[in-house]
């Protein structure tokens, strides 16, 4: 966990950049297979959650572990159905999907992951480290992006998408935090409780 926490933000930054182009490529080409490139973006911030968690726990408290933990069982998870998918080659990109039995395993890990990082986003907030206006991105990102997915539905135009470009930028900016902040595990990063 020490490793997770010495390079969170670099793997934040990593994941946010790769949710920023992918946004992007997905919008311009809804048909285009970029999106699989999702699943290491999964990977990236469900092990960032981790590794800021061990660097804030005080100011993050309970909400902060909480969610980074069911961000990374959420990614974990939502890893294993890819390769469980893609072992039998099952994997499309097709958005009229709504056959595939494993739908329902792809959603509730999807969501897990999901919530962990909107919690987490909160935790920042609420706990004022690392950045604040990073979380608030996040936070907009994610809630604006599902909402509109989920009113839309079927009939999403692909340039709403961008979005979830929010999402990606401000985990670029809480990444960022993190690379400046000394990365000692169990000492509070931000304006409260600084050793």
């Amino acid at each position: 966990m020490e490793m997770l926490a010495r390079w969170a933000g670099y793997l934040a930054m990593a994941g946010g950049a790769i949710i920023v182009i992918l946004v992007v490529l997905v919008a311009s080409d809804p048909n285009s297979g970029a999106w699989f490139a999702f699943f290491l973006v999964v990977a990236l911030l469900g092990a960032a959650g981790l590794g800021f968690e061990q660097r804030t726990r005080t100011a993050t408290g309970q909400l902060g572990r909480a969610s980074a933990w069911l961000s990374a069982v959420g990614a974990v998870a939502l890893l294993a159905v890819f390769v469980y998918a893609a072992a039998p080659d099952r994997l499309s990109y097709d958005a009229s999907a709504t056959s595939d039995p494993l739908a329902p395993l792809w959603m509730g890990t999807a969501v897990a992951w999901f919530l962990g990082n909107i919690g987490f986003a909160v935790a920042i907030i609420r706990g004022r480290v690392l950045s604040a206006i990073g979380g608030w991105l996040v936070l907009a990102g994610a809630v604006t992006g599902l909402g509109v997915t989920v009113v839309l539905g079927e009939n999403l135009p692909p340039a709403v998408l961008l979005v979830f470009g929010l999402f990606g930028i401000g985990w670029i900016v809480v990444g960022y935090a993190g690379t400046r902040a000394p990365a000692r595990v169990g000492v509070v990063v931000g304006r409260r409780g600084q050793k």
